[in-house]
């Protein structure tokens, strides 16, 4: 009796053990199966803008948007084939505007920031500003660009540059 009885313990010990150990290989089954949640969402210039968009609140101001780089006047059409992808928006005058572009290799996004440079330099001389309000001229000298990876950026979204700079950490946050 009593060598059954030992014998019962050891096989119940035994099938504990067994399961502890299923249970333990079906957890780090279950963890190392999940991909990370950053992983998950994927960006895109669209979803970047959009990004930015939500963070200025300046969406009533927009009336255009394209896809296509040739629709936006930061580009020229060399510049055009070197991006993969672009989401450009803005108001009938071009002032307001954002503009989120994903270089076709990460190596041409130095010189779509150029261009960028060049543009908000541009709109900013003197003797662009003349034919605009002095809010427009606010608008455009407190345009914010950058670059991070294959995004370029510009968003001229109001005459504050630190909410400009609110759009842009939103965008910085997705990447």
């Amino acid at each position: 009796m009593k060598t059954e009885l030992k014998l019962e313990k050891k096989w119940l010990y035994r099938m504990q053990k067994a399961a502890c150990c299923l249970l333990a290989f079906a957890c780090c089954m279950l963890a190392l199966g999940q991909a990370p949640v950053a992983a998950a969402a994927k960006v895109t210039a669209k979803s970047l803008c959009k990004a930015a968009l939500d963070a200025t609140g300046g969406s009533s101001q927009l009336k255009s948007q394209s896809t296509n780089p040739e629709d936006c006047p930061i580009f020229t059409v060399a510049q055009s084939e070197k991006i993969s992808s672009i989401a450009y928006l803005c108001d009938d005058k071009e002032i307001y505007s954002i503009c989120v572009a994903k270089a076709a290799k990460k190596s041409d996004a130095s010189g779509l920031l150029k261009s960028i440079k060049a543009y908000q330099k541009n709109n900013s001389s003197s003797d662009y500003l003349s034919d605009y309000s002095k809010t427009e001229q606010s608008v455009f000298q407190n345009a914010v660009y950058g670059k991070k990876g294959a995004y370029v950026w510009y968003i001229a979204m109001s005459p504050k540059k630190d909410v400009n700079k609110k759009g842009q950490d939103a965008l910085k946050k997705q990447l």
